[in-house]
């Protein structure tokens, strides 16, 4: 979204212009007023360099998984490769426990040079709802443990889910990411886009300078043009440790916006494209490539990036690809002074956000869904703001006379800008589509519909009226989460030291006029990072957003600044006073280091031994007694053990099964509430039963 760095040059040029011989030093009387950092001095930031960790040779980039469902995990990693190699053996393993040894999965891949040397796995056969942990191993070296995770295939009365978008590596440290991977209660994080931003080094723009200052250039240099721009791009983002951490702690499910290809892209096209730059169709198809081969993504065969995933009955995941799959341009002529033509050809019926083929998709997958609760990741805003006319009486109070009347003559000027990001690479540029996916949303009586969005570098909390025009039924919410380290309005502004004395106002000015003339906006704020997350159970679901203090120095610091909730069948959201309470079972992390040791284990059938069957077993979860029935074609010994995911074992029993059916009860009442795994052994072999004891 580039359409306020424009505002802030224009605001700049004019205060510069006309008030910096005025202004004999900078004014401060506003930085207490505003978040921390936002004036540090630059001796006060953290100077870094990208560094490799020997500790992590040849998994420098680290371990994801990604796109999780009831059954399956994608897992990726890279191998940078020693000497001149094209192909790499690599073994993967998927295990119970921190220490990789109740293996239920193993394999081998090749990291190709074809691939840039990522290794992507569709794990398959899984159990539901169970925590994972993986690693892999090539040059007899082994990654970093990674944890994931599988949803229910049924029930599920409690998810959540971190939301994040936006993180520019110059603008600053990815510490909302550090944040989210402490955290030990998260089904997934969803990324809505721009995870990877596609501008030059240039210090001069684009979040530049604070890169130069903080030693986070782009790398490299050039804006990124070809495969291997994308790829080397992609691989300077993954050597953040914070980022990395994000991915080997919890499962993405990501999406692209315009920085994964180029800034304002629709699908012929691109704003920050030129005709020097080479055909566009190649360099989208090449960024969509690049982020295929370094993102945990599942591909699917009609190559479509729109998805949806479903977590058990609670809820469903449905992914958009609101900027490469059809999409028209966007119209820049907005607002009440627009042209007679650019008024038409917006209000065009043909023109789409996105393809007839998605929109069909979207509408019938959300129509015949089942689940309680519907979760889309949308990149752009949804909402339709109405933010005409700017509220002028407010901004000339707030400034004093002197700076009011400079601004006066400048009001069309702001007016149009303001406009141009509100009304431009938004869902209301595309008014006929979104007007006719909310009537289906109404007409189909699809309820509990929750819409977040990323892009906007800003949190919203709104209901979603078909128009703000006149007063209509909501039919759903949206939550727009910060941006992760991308600039905001403040620190656009704040690079100027000229328009630090009316910074403050010219905030409250914006927000003046959003919360003025749109009753369906709840609240916002405009000047911090952080993310989202979203907290889901049956009867209500609540959006918390936690903000960062800074971005300019690392840290996991994190404070909760508000939160909403939408209740089943409302529509409508609701302020709430705390966070939502987090899950009662807290996973393990994965360890910080890579084993010391190669991968030495042999993966045992997880459901069968020779003349011996597992008839059935339960209640799931349990909180005392798990009832196994077997059958052996013979008597037999077998050893029963129950270990927790850390490999600690809580009990273990040798008994005598005779020939034909036999019933176990197994007394857990003496287990503490969480994940546990059951395993049934025969000299090598063994079955391996995920249970779950819930007190």
């Amino acid at each position: 979204m580039g359409h306020f760095s424009v505002l802030y040059v224009v605001i700049a040029f004019l205060i510069a212009v006309y008030i910096e011989p005025i202004v004999a030093q900078p004014v401060h009387s506003c930085v207490g007023m505003l978040r921390h950092g936002l004036f540090e001095s630059p001796s006060s930031r953290r100077v870094g360099v990208t560094v490799l960790e020997d500790r992590l040779e040849p998994f420098y980039h680290g371990v994801a998984s990604g796109d999780p469902t009831s059954s399956a995990v994608i897992l990726w990693t890279r191998v940078t490769p020693r000497n001149a190699d094209t192909s790499i053996d690599v073994r993967w393993v998927v295990a119970l426990d921190t220490g990789l040894t109740q293996v239920v999965a193993q394999g081998t891949a090749k990291a190709l040079q074809a691939r840039d040397f990522t290794v992507k796995i569709d794990v398959t056969g899984l159990q539901s709802n169970t925590v994972y942990y993986y690693a892999f191993q090539a040059y007899s070296k082994v990654s970093l443990i990674g944890r994931t995770r599988t949803f229910p295939v049924t029930g599920g009365d409690h998810a959540r889910l971190a939301v994040v978008s936006c993180s520019n590596y110059p603008a600053g440290y990815f510490n909302a990411y550090g944040a989210i991977a402490k955290r030990n209660d998260i089904d997934a994080v969803l990324h809505l886009g721009d995870y990877i931003y596609e501008y030059s080094a240039d210090s001069t723009s684009f979040a530049g300078t604070t890169g130069k200052q903080l030693g986070r250039l782009h790398s490299p240099a050039n804006e990124i043009v070809s495969l291997a721009d994308y790829r080397a791009r992609y691989s300077q983002y993954r050597l953040d440790p914070d980022l990395r951490a994000l991915h080997q702690q919890h499962p993405i499910i990501h999406i692209y916006d315009d920085h994964e290809s180029a800034n304002d892209s629709y699908t012929d096209g691109a704003e920050n494209h030129q005709p020097n730059e080479g055909e566009w169709t190649l360099r989208r198809d090449i960024s969509k490539r690049a982020c295929y081969e370094w993102m945990p993504t599942r591909e699917q065969v009609n190559q479509v990036l729109y998805r949806s995933i479903q977590y058990g009955d609670l809820l469903d995941i449905t992914m958009l690809d609101t900027r490469l799959d059809g999409r028209d341009k966007q119209i820049e002529d907005l607002g009440d002074d627009a042209s007679a033509a650019s008024k038409a050809a917006l209000a065009d019926p043909k023109r789409k956000l996105i393809s007839q083929d998605q929109f069909s998709w979207l509408t019938s997958t959300l129509a015949a869904s089942t689940t309680t609760w519907h979760v889309l990741g949308n990149q752009v805003l949804f909402t339709e703001f109405n933010v005409t006319p700017i509220d002028t009486n407010f901004m000339f109070r707030s400034v004093g006379p002197l700076y009011a009347a400079i601004l006066r003559p400048q009001v069309p000027t702001l007016q149009n800008l303001i406009e141009s990001g509100f009304y431009g690479d938004v869902w209301s540029n595309y008014p006929a589509q979104r007007a006719m996916l909310c009537n289906t949303l109404q007409s189909q009586n699809v309820k509990n519909v929750i819409v977040t969005t990323g892009d906007f570098h800003c949190s919203f909390a709104t209901d979603i009226e078909q128009t703000w025009k006149k007063d209509t039924n909501s039919v759903g919410v949206e939550f727009v989460t910060p941006s992760v380290t991308s600039p905001n309005f403040d620190e656009n502004l704040s690079t100027q030291a000229f328009l630090r004395p009316i910074l403050k106002p010219l905030l409250e000015t914006l927000d003046s006029t959003l919360y003025g003339l749109n009753n369906h906006l709840h609240w916002c704020d405009i000047v911090n990072h952080g993310y989202l997350i979203l907290d889901v159970t049956p009867t209500v679901a609540q959006a918390d957003w936690y903000f960062v203090p800074t971005v300019l120095e690392r840290s996991t610091n994190e404070v909760w600044s508000k939160g909403y909730t939408t209740a089943n069948r409302s529509s409508g959201a609701i302020v709430a006073g705390n966070p939502a309470q987090g899950k009662s079972q807290q996973d393990l992390p994965a360890p910080p280091n890579p084993p010391s040791v190669t991968l030495n284990v042999e993966q045992a059938d997880p459901s069968y031994l020779d003349g011996f069957t597992l008839l059935s077993f339960g209640p799931m979860p349990t909180s005392s007694v798990l009832t196994l029935t077997l059958h052996a074609s013979e008597s037999r010994r077998t050893d029963i053990s129950v270990f927790a995911s850390s490999g600690a074992v809580n009990l273990r029993q040798s008994i005598q099964l005779s020939a034909g059916v036999s019933t176990l009860a197994l007394d857990l009442v003496e287990l503490p509430q969480g994940q546990y795994m059951v395993a049934l052994t025969q000299g090598e072999r063994r079955i391996l039963l995920p249970i779950v004891v819930k007190k």
